[in-house]
């Protein structure tokens, strides 16, 4: 068996019910706005957040050649998709600016940790330096993180905000490195929810990875995971 040093999680879905998170900064956002949460906006919402940043992570989308600095490409990209789903309501930049402050602030309050994520680090940390590596807000990761009571078996968090680049793109995995103390890719696991962000991420750039599965949804063809669990706690067995 494998002997790995290094276990780097994604966040969202993964060691927090991102679900849960992303509806309550959902209803405080839209609320500011004037208009009443349903379901089916709510819905809208999440398909349209996930092909955004998948549209992004894909390296497709385009940014105005004006934006020049990362905390500027940052603004824009999450200010955007505001402006593009609310088209209706013709908001200007800086109204979007200031709803995706909201919405990010939003997304650190209702925190709902995945079945046994608290005892698992708590475990493996003793064992293994451990890292977080997100594609979601910086702030509201690290929130996340204190009040699902996870941060103290942490030692790095590796944001896609602080990288300018996402899961995954090789630029993020190279500002991984540069963070993480020990530097063997071949004794890393990546273990996250995502085929197209986490298990994709580490087949390019030379990490092994573990698929999270709970729902037991099939293994498209294109995808290879270093192994799958469905229930976190299946990971120690794994190691």
């Amino acid at each position: 068996m494998k002997k790995y040093e290094t276990l780097i999680f994604d966040l969202d879905d993964t060691l927090i019910d991102n679900n849960q998170s992303i509806k309550y900064a959902f209803t405080v956002m839209i609320n500011q706005l004037g208009i009443p949460y349903n379901d089916d906006l709510y819905s809208k919402w999440k398909k349209f957040d996930t092909l955004y940043w998948h549209t992004w992570e894909s390296g497709t989308m385009s940014i105005p050649s004006s934006i020049k600095t990362l905390e500027d490409k940052i603004t824009y990209l999450r200010a955007n998709r505001f402006i593009i789903f609310f088209e209706n309501l013709n908001i200007d930049f800086n109204t979007a600016v200031t709803l995706n402050e909201l919405y990010c602030s939003m997304l650190g309050v209702n925190i709902v940790e995945i079945e046994d994520a608290a005892k698992l680090l708590q475990e493996l940390n003793l064992s293994y330096e451990i890292l977080i590596a997100t594609n979601g807000p910086k702030e509201a990761a690290i929130n996340k993180l204190d009040k699902a009571r996870l941060k103290s078996y942490i030692s790095s968090i590796i944001c896609s905000e602080e990288v300018g680049f996402s899961k995954p793109m090789p630029e993020f995995f190279d500002f991984l490195y540069e963070k993480a103390e020990k530097k063997d890719k071949s004794k890393m696991l990546l273990i996250g929810d995502s085929l197209t962000t986490d298990i994709l991420g580490g087949m390019n750039n030379g990490i092994d990875t573990c698929w999270f599965n709970p729902n037991n949804i099939p293994l498209p063809k294109e995808y290879s995971p270093t192994m799958t669990v469905n229930k976190l706690l299946q990971l120690k067995e794994k190691l």
